[in-house]
């Protein structure tokens, strides 16, 4: 910004006073300054976000291949329970 550019903010700045008045004119800088505050704090926090997303979805598959594999341990366990089952009901 040169000083030019800078002179032309400055007499703007004064127009928006007076034409709306010291508290409007602060009012509309605090939310300006608000508004640049959170997109500053949520630029951070959806980096965050979208990486905890990640961990999810991979705790998800997991906790999905796991009930998989107890389902098949639990299908072959049971077939050798009812294998054991008939072998000992033909000794007696």
């Amino acid at each position: 910004m040169g000083k030019h550019d800078r002179w032309e903010c400055l007499v703007d700045i004064i127009g928006i006073i007076e034409t709306l008045g010291i508290p409007v004119a602060v009012a509309i800088g605090l939310g300006y300054a608000l508004m640049y505050l959170i997109k500053f704090i949520t630029k951070d926090v959806t980096v965050d976000i979208k990486n905890l997303y990640n961990i999810v979805v991979k705790l998800i598959d997991s906790n999905r291949e796991a009930k998989d594999e107890v389902k098949k341990t639990m299908t072959g366990v049971n077939t050798i329970k009812d294998i054991i089952i008939i072998l000992f009901k033909k000794e007696k």
